[in-house]
C-alpha cells in the first residue's frame, strides 16, 4: 500500500510540474507574438508618419535659371599702303566727255605713253572699233570697255585699242615686253566717272585671242574665288614677263584689268595683253589737291 500510495504521490507531482512548464512556455510565446505585434504597428506608425512628410507639396517649386549671354568683339584694322606715285588722270575733263558723250564711262592713262585716252562701252563689242569716242567714223577707233565688264565691280574687265602704227591708241602696250621699260613704269591708272585707281602691272604677254584658244582670257569676267585664282595662275604660266611681287601676287578680292591690242598688223588672232591688278582708289572732289596714292 504505501508503495501504491508513494507512486500516486510521485506521479502527481510529476504532472503538475508538467503542466507548469507548458504553461510557462505559453506564456514566453504569448510574449514573443506580443512583441512581434507590437513591433509591427510600432513600423507601420513609422510608415504611415513618413508617407505623410513625402506626399506631394502644396506648389511646385520655381526653377530659377541663369543665362550667361558672351559678346565678342571683332576688331578689324586697316593698313594703310603708300604708293609713290601722282595721278595724272583730270577728272573734270572725264566728266566733261561724258557730257558730250553718255558712252563715255571713264579713262585710262599709262605714263611717258601715249595712252592718255577717254574710255567708252556700248552693248557689245564691235560700235566703237571703227568709231572715235564721239561716235565718228575712224579707222583708229577708240578704247572701249568689254560690254560685260565695269571697272572695279566686276573681278574683271577687259580694254580693246587698235594697235596704230603712229604710235596711237594701244600700241605702247607692247612695249612692257620689254621687261626692264615695264618695271620703270609698272603702274597705270583707270578713272571712273566718281574715282581714279591705281594699278600695278601683273603681266605682259602674247596669246592666242580667237575663239579655240587654250587660255580664254577675254571670258573671264566675272570670277568666283576658284575661278579667280586660276585666272591668275593661267596668267602665270602664260606670261611673256611676270611683274607681280612674289609675295604679293593678285589675290581674290583684288579688282583685274586688261588692256589689249593686236601684236603685230597681222590679222593673225594674236593679241598683246597687259593685265594689272589694282592697288586703290581716290573719290573725286572738284577741290581734291592731293593727288598722290
Amino acid at each position: 500500500m504505501k508503495r501504491g500510495a508513494e507512486c500516486t504521490k510521485i506521479c502527481s507531482s510529476g504532472g503538475i510540474e508538467l503542466a507548469t512548464k507548458k504553461i510557462k512556455q505559453l506564456e514566453k510565446i504569448l510574449i514573443a507574438v506580443g512583441i512581434a505585434l507590437l513591433a509591427v504597428v510600432i513600423i507601420c506608425i513609422v510608415v504611415f508618419s513618413r508617407a505623410d512628410k513625402v506626399s506631394a507639396p502644396e506648389a511646385i517649386p520655381v526653377l530659377t535659371t541663369t543665362t550667361t549671354t558672351t559678346t565678342t568683339t571683332t576688331v578689324t584694322t586697316t593698313t594703310t599702303v603708300t604708293y609713290d606715285y601722282t595721278m595724272h588722270i583730270d577728272m573734270e575733263k572725264v566728266r566733261q566727255h561724258h557730257e558730250k558723250n553718255p558712252d563715255v564711262v571713264g579713262w585710262v592713262y599709262v605714263n611717258d605713253t601715249p595712252i592718255d585716252y577717254p574710255i567708252v562701252q556700248k552693248d557689245d563689242n564691235a560700235y566703237y572699233i571703227d568709231r572715235d569716242w564721239e561716235g565718228n567714223h575712224s579707222s583708229a577707233g577708240s578704247i572701249f570697255e568689254d560690254f560685260r565688264g565695269k571697272i572695279n565691280e566686276t573681278e574683271n574687265t577687259l580694254l580693246y585699242g587698235h594697235n596704230m602704227g603712229n604710235g596711237s591708241m594701244f600700241h605702247s602696250v607692247k612695249s612692257f615686253k620689254e621687261e626692264e621699260w615695264g618695271r620703270q613704269h609698272i603702274y597705270f591708272e583707270v578713272a571712273t566717272l566718281e574715282k581714279r585707281y591705281l594699278y600695278r602691272i601683273v603681266a605682259s604677254s602674247v596669246l592666242n585671242g580667237e575663239d579655240g584658244a587654250a587660255f580664254d582670257y577675254w571670258n573671264r569676267i566675272t570670277l568666283n574665288q576658284e575661278e579667280f585664282q586660276k585666272y591668275i595662275e593661267e596668267i602665270r604660266s602664260t606670261a611673256l614677263v611676270w611683274y607681280a611681287p612674289d609675295d604679293d601676287p593678285p589675290t581674290y578680292g583684288d579688282k583685274m584689268i586688261a588692256l589689249q591690242t593686236c601684236n603685230s598688223g597681222a590679222d593673225d588672232g594674236i593679241r598683246c595683253i597687259l593685265f594689272g591688278q589694282c592697288l586703290g582708289c581716290l573719290l573725286y572732289t572738284s577741290d581734291a589737291a592731293d593727288d598722290r596714292i
